[in-house]
This record gives C-alpha cells, sequence and structure tokens, in this order.
C-alpha cells in the first residue's frame, strides 16, 4: 500500500514538470533545424526535406509551371512522369500522334510523350527545363518526380525516413 502511495506522489510531483521538459526538447530541436537551415543558407545551398508517410513513400508539393501538385518521388524512375490531366493543367498539351515513346511501367507496357517542364519548385528549389513523360491518366495516377529532375539538383540524401534535397 504504501508503495502505491509512494508511486502516486511521486507521479503527482513530476507531472507539471514533464510539459516544461517536453517543451525544452522541442526548443532544442527547432534551434539545431534552425542552424541547419543557417548554415545551408551560409553555403548557399537550397535544401527541401520531406518525410516518408505511412506507406514509406516520399510525396512533395511541388509546382509545376506555376500550379501546385502533389508529386510521388521515385528514385527508382528514371524521368519525371505526368498523366496527361495533369500536364494538361500545368500548360504542356501533347497531341495523340506525340503518344509513340515506349515505357514500361510497374503497370505494364504502355505509350508515352515526351514534354519539357519549364519550371519545377520544390520548396526553396528552383529547376528549370525538365524532360518529362506524358502517360494517359489510365497508366499513372500520381505525377512522378523521377530522375530527370533529381540528376539536376546538387544531390540528395535519405536517412532515418527523410529525404533531403540539396541544390
Amino acid at each position: 500500500m504504501y508503495r502505491f502511495l509512494i508511486v502516486l506522489v511521486l507521479c503527482a510531483a513530476l507531472a507539471p514538470i514533464v510539459p516544461l521538459w517536453v517543451e525544452h526538447q522541442n526548443n532544442q530541436t527547432s534551434e539545431t533545424a534552425a542552424a541547419t537551415s543557417n548554415a545551408s543558407s551560409e553555403t548557399g545551398e537550397r535544401r527541401h526535406r520531406i518525410s516518408a508517410n505511412r506507406s514509406g513513400q516520399f510525396v512533395a508539393d511541388v509546382h509545376l509551371n506555376g500550379h501546385m501538385h502533389e508529386m510521388l518521388v521515385d528514385t527508382g524512375a528514371s524521368a519525371t512522369v505526368l498523366p496527361v490531366s495533369v500536364a494538361r493543367i500545368v500548360g504542356i498539351f501533347p497531341a495523340n500522334d506525340d503518344f509513340k515513346l515506349r515505357v514500361s511501367t510497374a503497370n505494364g507496357t504502355t505509350y508515352g510523350a515526351r514534354a519539357v517542364i519549364d519550371r519545377l519548385q520544390i520548396g526553396r528549389i528552383n529547376l528549370r527545363n525538365i524532360e518529362a513523360l506524358v502517360l494517359q491518366d489510365s497508366s499513372l495516377s500520381i505525377p512522378l518526380l523521377g530522375m530527370t529532375a533529381l540528376n539536376k539538383l546538387d544531390r540528395f540524401d535519405i536517412s532515418n525516413g527523410t529525404l533531403v534535397l540539396i541544390q
């Protein structure tokens, strides 16, 4: 009985301290992030961090020719790929005759059209003239940010569930 009472008193004594400790930890994390951000701005680097979603995928909000779209960052995709519906929104209008490039996807073989994305912005990172492919919507549900864009970066790193793009 006394042990229970001692544990109860100890918990009651620590209860006001726990929120202060959590706030202190958050402040230290913010200061570390700010120091990292300052270090990258001092070196002229632009960085953008993307946390993995529950499926372990990296999905980012990307501006394509000024229009924001969610894109799946896919280091296994050799090209940046847009569904035709997204391509049209961002000002890319392939003709039916343009879909002649044979493409192997996870869903099988299809035909794509070559395109160029004039401007791609993700966070503070700005890329220009990104070679892309346009596929029919039935072949691709979400745009892919592939290696034709990622190769224009200085580098990218993946660790601890975070993808860091560096320009």
